[in-house]
């Protein structure tokens, strides 16, 4: 699949986008991000095109790959962001993705989080300084 493009592995699995191989400077110069150093991806993954939604999550609670139901502090389900799930309900999640499409899925390394959040950017922040 091409870089760029967008796909489900299943008719209600969630949206996923080919991010390509690359490099970028991860870090910055605040005490708590240096140094900068160079990341290279060397092969495009693909990542969740958004962050995942109350939807799919309660759709893996209802299938039984999840465990923990999150509460939503009364923002409201569907459509919103999923929060309070730890990272091991987040493996979760992704076994559950993987089971049910035969595909391998896993949580993004931060450096790949980082550079696919960047867009191809290399600023500070992706709309400039």
């Amino acid at each position: 699949t091409k870089p760029g493009a967008v796909f489900r592995d299943c008719g209600d699995c969630i949206e996923m986008v080919v991010v390509p191989a690359g490099n970028f400077p991860m870090g910055s110069s605040s005490e708590f991000e240096n140094p900068i150093h160079t990341v290279k991806t060397d092969k495009p993954f693909a990542i969740a095109k958004h962050e995942v939604t109350f939807a799919e999550w309660d759709r893996c609670v209802e299938e039984g790959g999840c465990k923990h139901r999150p509460d939503d502090r009364e923002w409201g389900r569907d459509s919103r962001p999923v929060i309070n799930v730890s990272w091991m309900d987040a493996k979760e999640f992704v076994a559950w993705m993987s089971q049910k499409t035969g595909q391998v899925y896993r949580l993004p390394s931060e450096a790949e989080w980082e550079y696919a959040a960047r867009g191809g950017v290399n600023m500070p922040y992706w709309w400039g300084r």
